[in-house]
């Protein structure tokens, strides 16, 4: 593999130019030596690459953080963990355990979507979060850009979903089949001018890829959401997927009995209308 290549998929929110100004300037080492233009890369090769810290953000900003249940944000574009090939320097997880060496991850978002992941420090509430996923007494809430003209301002969709392990993706079916799992969507618009809608968005259960997949299936698929959206719309607004978890929620009589009722929060993303946040102050 290509030393930039892998490099962007180790490191994939490194500004494009400072991987190239750290190629240019030879700032890489392979294998102890310094890095020769085109040179290419194999398992179990050691890769250096000299940036200054100031010049790359690889901080975390956590919502929650009692020392045993975390609650990071993760930044959009930034995967949870390593790629299946095992590539991934930089990872939600890699920069949790940078203060928590023992880090696990309780659930998990695409690589696109960003907010709120659940995480713990320790054995014992890692185990109890797991539990709590598993017996669905967690909710969480995302906020959306969709595309417009909705007919109702608030709903609850159901379908079935199947996975297609060929083309890494999923498929809406409105009746069961082989291998289909029931799922739950519920949205609600806050804001729609009928070419765009901001949406709350409740998945009651958890598929792969479902809050995407099924308000495409809807017809208002999610803005920038190329796998399962409207490239046209998305290229008339470029910025990439507009998904962000927002809240968590652990039920009362939950798993998670030590944070029952605990209401986790996030900051709204830097897409996230002004005015819809500022409406909700007064």
């Amino acid at each position: 593999m290509d030393v930039a290549r892998y490099l962007r998929r180790a490191y994939p929110l490194l500004p494009e130019r400072l991987l190239r100004e750290a190629i240019r300037n030879r700032d890489i080492r392979v294998n102890g030596a310094k890095y020769q233009a085109g040179q290419t890369i194999q398992g179990g090769d050691e890769i250096l690459l000299y940036i200054p810290d100031a010049r790359f953000d690889a901080s975390l900003e956590f919502a929650f953080d009692d020392g045993r249940l975390l609650a990071p944000i993760k930044p959009q574009g930034l995967p949870v963990d390593a790629d299946q090939d095992g590539i991934g320097q930089d990872t939600l997880l890699t920069r949790l355990r940078s203060k928590y060496p023992s880090a696990q991850l309780c659930n998990r978002l695409d690589a696109a979507t960003g907010g709120l992941v659940i995480a713990a420090a320790d054995e014992a509430t890692y185990r109890s979060a797991l539990a709590a996923f598993a017996e669905k007494s967690v909710d969480k809430t995302y906020v959306a850009l969709a595309k417009g003209g909705f007919s109702q301002t608030e709903g609850d969709l159901r379908a079935y979903l199947a996975k297609d392990a060929a083309s890494s993706k999923v498929r809406i079916l409105q009746r069961g089949g082989p291998g289909a799992k029931p799922i739950e969507t519920r949205y609600r618009v806050l804001w729609d001018d009928g070419a765009m809608a901001v949406l709350a968005l409740f998945p009651i259960t958890g598929r792969t890829h479902q809050l995407r997949a099924h308000m495409a299936d809807f017809g208002h698929p999610l803005l920038g959401d190329d796998k399962y959206g409207d490239r046209v719309f998305n290229r008339e607004h470029p910025g990439g997927l507009r998904l962000w978890c927002t809240e968590i929620r652990f039920a009362s009589n939950g798993a998670m009995s030590a944070y029952h009722d605990a209401r986790i929060c996030s900051p709204m993303p830097a897409w996230f209308p002004k005015f819809l946040t500022e409406d909700n102050k007064q």
